[in-house]
This record gives structure tokens, C-alpha cells and sequence, in this order.
């Protein structure tokens, strides 16, 4: 039986969940490390939820929207699902065996894309305003993976399809052209809103105060619930001013990370076109991969430096017509997302490039002894050093790990492991997974930001789940700091 969580959620036991899966991580021989991993396994089971009926009989009563499926929730405050945690906690879903649970969840995000276009930020009405960075398609590709559920890529690609278009919609488009007089089109964040964040109204009316004007508190406005959309809310890396919140200037940034979703979505759309025997839609996007990877290289990269640095347009509004790019506009500062294009099989496959990257990764600052940090700025965000996330630990080492390189695969073993044991001690200290960490002491949950740290936690659980069924953990091996 159901028990009530509040007006609008349930506790939900998801009915594919086995206290020890068949076959759950093989390469975890450590009885110790194993019986740690159960126990967050054991987790997914706190953090299901089902709508109530009465938000899908009446849901103009509520703020919660009536997702069809079960969820996930992430943990603590965040007692609704969440748009790109939810593809980490369908990574760890996967390494726990729970299919009919992760693809629950796409199944919901399909929906949001039904009713509204787009997957919003999270599953409240007042997130209507926003998306968050899009990994449904990859959601789609890891379950297909792991299932080869041909009907689940059926009913996803006219949701992709419709996503993309969001993404490359006007308010979302820039175009830059190259030395070359070459032209590239971009994505960035760019919320529809311009007042106070409904869920963050005191704090956002308070940062805006320092503005005199009406039309630069609404600018400030759609920066601020553009950082929210970015994910990363908040970091320097969103500021024209790093020591000065109220510079933040999110909608006037092509930011590396956000076209690397969308690099990957055209590569997702074409595989699954393909699978689904729709050639037309798979050359189109093949083609559409190729310009975004070559206007990545062409607007983002840094050879000197090795690494993808940002871009600042330098009017600082929609584009309709192309900017030229200038150097002087790529932010390089040292951001964890500098080194997120790794990620995605059309650059960790070119092994020189690799190598010209890793170097740059190792010698940047961002490794430190319980993970990558997510900047070298300690700006009191929570975005920034010290704090070190699981999503950011995961796509950098799954990069170095898919290059197939020996170096790469060394060092992203090293880098799981920093993170793995210093999940652990914080576990062991507390009795619970943390939504970040402080990567300069094992075992410390990270701060900063607008509220207190958070425990649960989806994504941190499916990345720990991801790297000990990746890599394993050795009888003879230590757990610890």
C-alpha cells in the first residue's frame, strides 16, 4: 500500500527492484565495497514516487504535473523529478537491472515533450518557463543498449525531433561567422521568463535590487532562470564579473557543454533512425552532427590551450544576423565543461587529439585528490571550486575511458576511484549519498549556493553504481581516504 509523501506524491516500490539483481556488478569482488553498493542500490526504493490520483484528477490544484509513469526523485528537498539528473540516475537504474524503472522515466519526459515541446527543468508547472541540459536522447540510446527496446526508440524520436527543434529555435540560435566568413550556427540557454524564479522569488527580487532599471531587472531576470536551465546554477562562469553575482549574463554565452547535448541528440536521432530503417532522417542528422561538430572546433576550441573554452557574444543579444568570432571573446577560464566534448565518440575517437586534451586536463588544477573540481574560482557558488559533481566526474572519465587509449584509461580509472572512495567515507560518516562533494577532502560534502547541501542522491548514486560496474573494485583493494 501507497503512503502519503504529501498532497501530490506517493511512495512507490518499484516492482523490477531486487535487494541483490542477477548479475549486479560482476567486477565488485571486495565484500566490503559490495555491501556498500547494495546498500545504495537500495535507495532507488526511498526515491520512487508515483503521482497521487489526485493530482492526474485535478491537476489545475496542483503545481506537481501528472507525469503518467512513476519516478525518481533526487532527494531531500528536490521531491520531483529533475530533468538531467534523471540521466544519471538511469545509469545507476541500469547498473541496478531496474529497465521497466528507467524507462518509466523516458516515458514521462516523452510526455512533458507531448504537452509542451520540451522536457522542462523539472515536473512542477511553475518550471514551464525552462528546460534543463537535454539528455533525453542519450536516456533513449543507454536503455535501447541495455534492452534493444525498438518500441521505446518508436515512440522517442518524434520527441527528439520535436526537442531538437526547441533547442534550434530562434531564441536559442546564434550564428558566428569565422575568419574564413564561414557561418556556424550555436545554441545557448535562454529561458522564457524575465521576472523573480517562482520557487526562488525573495532571493531573486533581493539580488535585483541593485538595478534601477525595469528593463535591467528583467534582463537580470532571464540570465538568472537561464543559469537554472544551464544546470549549473550558479557558477563565475555565467558572470562578465567573477567576484559580482549580479553580472550574470547567461543568455549572452554559447556555452561548450550545451552543444555537446545537442551534438550528441543529432548523433542519437541518426542511430535511432537507423535502427528504426528511416534513412532520410539518419543522413540529415549525420549531416547536422558534422556542422555542429565543425562549428565546435571553430568557435570553441583553444589548440594552444587544449581545451573548448565558451564563447561571450559581444552584443550580448539575439543575433539576427552573424557576429564575427574574435578571439578575445572565448572565457578561458579553467571550467570542468572545457573538457566535456570528450565525452562524445566523434572527438575521443581522434587519439592525438586525446592526448593534446588529457595533457591540458592533467596540468589544469581541476584534479584534486577526491575528483575534478568544477572550476579553479572559489566564488561561494556552488558551481565553482571546491566542489566537485558526479555528472562532471562521469562524462570526463567515460570520455578518457571510450578513447580506448592505455594513458586515458589510467587516468579515468584514477579519477573514479579518487571519487569512489571519497563517496565512501562520506557515506560511512553521515549514512548518506551527498549531491556534491568537496574535492580538496575525502570524504567531505561540498557547499556554497542558495540552500544547504542536499542527501539522497540520485545522480551521485548512479555514478557510483556507473563506475564500480565500469571498473570494479578488487578483493585486495582499500576502501577509503
Amino acid at each position: 500500500m501507497a503512503l502519503a509523501t504529501g498532497d501530490d506524491l506517493l511512495h512507490y516500490d518499484p516492482e523490477d527492484f531486487a535487494p541483490e539483481p542477477e548479475g549486479f556488478l560482476p567486477k565488485v569482488k571486495n565484500p566490503e565495497v559490495r555491501a556498500w553498493a547494495l546498500e545504495v542500490h537500495a535507495l532507488w526504493k526511498n526515491l520512487s514516487r508515483k503521482v497521487s490520483d489526485g493530482v492526474l484528477e485535478q491537476p489545475e490544484l496542483h503545481t506537481l504535473l501528472p507525469l503518467p509513469e512513476a519516478v525518481v526523485v533526487p532527494g531531500s528537498r528536490f521531491i520531483e523529478v529533475y530533468y538531467w539528473d534523471s540521466y544519471w540516475v538511469i545509469r545507476g537504474l541500469l547498473a541496478s537491472k531496474m529497465y521497466e524503472t528507467a524507462k518509466a522515466i523516458v516515458t514521462n519526459f516523452i510526455f512533458l515533450v507531448d504537452t509542451y515541446g520540451y522536457v522542462l527543468n523539472g515536473s512542477r508547472a511553475y518550471y514551464t518557463n525552462r528546460s534543463q541540459p537535454p539528455l533525453l536522447s542519450a536516456m533513449v540510446y543507454e536503455i535501447y543498449n541495455r534492452t534493444c527496446d525498438v518500441e521505446l526508440v518508436r515512440k522517442a524520436l518524434p520527441a527528439l525531433l520535436k526537442e531538437h527543434a526547441f533547442w534550434n529555435s530562434e531564441i536559442h540560435k546564434v550564428t558566428i561567422q569565422d575568419a574564413q566568413g564561414c557561418n556556424h550556427n550555436l545554441s545557448r540557454y535562454y529561458a522564457m521568463w524575465n521576472k523573480p524564479r517562482p520557487e526562488s522569488s525573495t532571493k531573486d527580487k533581493e539580488s535585483a535590487s541593485k538595478f534601477l532599471s525595469n528593463s535591467e531587472k528583467q534582463q537580470f531576470y532571464r540570465d538568472i532562470a537561464s543559469a537554472a536551465e544551464s544546470g549549473w546554477d550558479f557558477s563565475t562562469r555565467w558572470m562578465r564579473n567573477t567576484s559580482e553575482f549580479t553580472t550574470l549574463s547567461t543568455t549572452s554565452i554559447l556555452p561548450v557543454d550545451l552543444n555537446v547535448y545537442i551534438l550528441k541528440m543529432e548523433l542519437d536521432i541518426a542511430f535511432m533512425a537507423n535502427v528504426l530503417g528511416n534513412k532520410a532522417t539518419m543522413e540529415s542528422f549525420l549531416e547536422a552532427a558534422e556542422a555542429r561538430k565543425k562549428a565546435i572546433n571553430s568557435v570553441f576550441w583553444n589548440g594552444e590551450m587544449g581545451q573548448w573554452f565558451d564563447y561571450r557574444l559581444a552584443n550580448g543579444t539575439i543575433c539576427k544576423e552573424s557576429e564575427t568570432w574574435q578571439a578575445c571573446n572565448q572565457n578561458q577560464n579553467v571550467y570542468a565543461s572545457n573538457f566535456i566534448p570528450l565525452w562524445i565518440d566523434l572527438f575521443h575517437s581522434d587519439a592525438a587529439l586525446v592526448e593534446n586534451v588529457m595533457g591540458s586536463f592533467q596540468s589544469s588544477g581541476l584534479v584534486n585528490v577526491a575528483g575534478i573540481a568544477t572550476s579553479l574560482i572559489n566564488s561561494g557558488q556552488q558551481w565553482d571550486f571546491p566542489n566537485g559533481w558526479a555528472p562532471l566526474q562521469h562524462m570526463i572519465v567515460e570520455g578518457l575511458l571510450r578513447s580506448g587509449l592505455k594513458e586515458a584509461r589510467s587516468l579515468a580509472e584514477d579519477i573514479a576511484v579518487r571519487w569512489i572512495n571519497t563517496n565512501y567515507v562520506g557515506y560511512k560518516k553521515t549514512g548518506a549519498m551527498h549531491e556534491k562533494y568537496d574535492v580538496q577532502k575525502c570524504g567531505e560534502s561540498g557547499g556554497g549556493g542558495e540552500y544547504i547541501p542536499q542527501t539522497g542522491f540520485g545522480w551521485s548514486n548512479g555514478v557510483l553504481l556507473a563506475f564500480l560496474e565500469e571498473f570494479g573494485w578488487p578483493e585486495d583493494r582499500s576502501i577509503g581516504c
